[in-house]
């Protein structure tokens, strides 16, 4: 009614107006409207751009936490595989565990069996050496019997030869003696002959005398000459008759000399492996008791492996427990939460049907006129209002839900609305 009032005011202005006046009123009146309207598009295009950045930084938000959410659930799948990968980690170290411990019995049985094997062979050698020692002390004494036997009887022959040309040379000495003293006799027989008849017949005498022993002189010299001869003859077949045995005696004295460098020789070798025996007894001590000692840490790193991996499973058994337990609640939790959500969901598409609805039974009143008040009272306003304020105590109940209703100017920008005029009040829906 006021609006015809009004037009009714401004029929009777214009009639009143000149032609001028009039279309300098409508060219006005139509600025006015023009500016009102561009006022309007630009208030329109900063709601819709408010919105559209509101609309993206609950997007993102909400992409957020689904990204930390999605994070969650693929960590949780990604420690039920690396307990999956731990048990079979923990049965392969068991198994690899295992198969040590059988390599070390194998090792020290075949520790063992060498030791025995060392000893066995240690013996027989230990009885090789005494064998030798027996065979090296008899092959010796009979050598030295020999050698004393032969010697004995070589210096026998040597005395026996001795003594034989020590009485040859007496009795060659005693005949030359005679002889001389023969000779001697004879000449003083002759001498004394000579002596009767010297007075008368001296001259005669000491030429004869003169003569006689020069040629006594020559006999005795050659006389002498053969027995030197003889003697030279008699030294020659001595020392060819004892050259063979001599001969022999050298050699058997070279034999000795080289006998008793083979002596010295093999005493030196036989103290040399009797050092290098005791080294190699002191060499298989020090081995032993090695042996014995890394057995010994072996054994100590052995035990404490296993308490470390008892803990360790006992840890991994209580930690899967606890995980278990969780993972239990989150699926509980995830179930309702899904099952919430679908029901949510549910009651939404069956809001945005009733109002596709609803729109389609709108008036053209209520197309302009799109916006009434609310039919609830003040109080039920505030009991929704205080409802709405309430936090709640289930994980769904986390999720905060802010209602916008756009006024007359203002465009929804859902999918049912497609940017136009609508009484419908659209949700945003923004997950604290």
């Amino acid at each position: 009614m006021p609006k015809k009032k009004g037009g009714k005011k401004s029929g009777g202005k214009l009639s009143k107006m000149t032609e001028e006046e009039r279309l300098a009123y409508e060219e006005q009146k139509r600025l006015g409207e023009e500016e009102m309207k561009k006022k309007k598009e630009d208030m329109l295009t900063q709601f819709l751009k408010d919105k559209l950045s509101k609309e993206e930084r609950a997007t993102k938000y909400n992409l957020n936490k689904l990204n930390h959410q999605w994070r969650n659930i693929m960590r949780e799948a990604k420690s039920k595989e690396l307990r999956k990968e731990i048990e079979i980690l923990s049965q392969t170290f068991e198994r690899i565990v295992d198969r040590k411990d059988a390599t070390i019995k194998s090792l020290a049985k075949d520790l063992q069996e060498a030791e025995e094997q060392y000893a066995m062979a240690l013996r027989s050698h230990l009885q090789a050496v005494d064998s030798l020692f027996d065979i090296q002390e008899e092959r010796l004494n009979k050598l030295q019997i020999y050698y004393e036997d032969e010697l004995a009887l070589i210096q026998e022959e040597f005395d026996t030869e001795r003594a034989l040309m020590i009485e040859q040379h007496g009795i060659e000495m005693n005949d030359i003696a005679d002889i001389l003293f023969a000779m001697d006799q004879n000449f003083q027989d002759r001498e004394n002959e000579a002596r009767a008849e010297f007075e008368s017949f001296c001259d005669e005498i000491k030429n004869k005398d003169t003569e006689e022993k020069h040629g006594l002189k020559v006999l005795l010299f050659e006389k002498q000459k053969e027995l030197m001869r003889q003697f030279e003859q008699a030294l020659d077949a001595y020392l060819n008759s004892t050259k063979s045995r001599k001969n022999e005696f050298e050699e058997y004295k070279r034999k000795d000399d080289h006998a008793a460098q083979e002596i010295d020789s093999q005493m030196r070798r036989i103290n040399k492996l009797s050092d290098n025996i005791s080294q190699l007894k002191n060499k298989m001590m020090a081995n032993a008791k090695e042996c014995e000692e890394r057995n010994k840490q072996l054994k100590e790193e052995r035990e404490k492996m296993l308490a470390h991996f008892q803990d360790l499973k006992a840890q991994m058994n209580k930690l899967r427990e606890r995980e278990r337990d969780k993972l239990t609640k989150m699926t509980l939790e995830s179930n309702s939460a899904m099952k919430e959500l679908k029901r949510q969901n549910e009651k939404v598409t069956v809001i945005l049907k009733l109002a596709e609805m609803c729109r389609k039974l709108e008036t053209e009143e209520e197309k302009v006129l799109p916006f009434y008040a609310s039919s609830l009272t003040q109080e039920e306003q505030d009991d929704v209002q205080t409802a709405m304020l309430e936090k709640g105590y289930e994980p769904l109940a986390q999720i905060k839900c802010t209602s916008y209703r756009p006024t007359r100017t203002e465009t929804c920008s859902t999918n049912s609305c497609r940017g136009s005029t609508c009484g419908q009040a659209c949700f945003t829906i923004i997950v604290n």
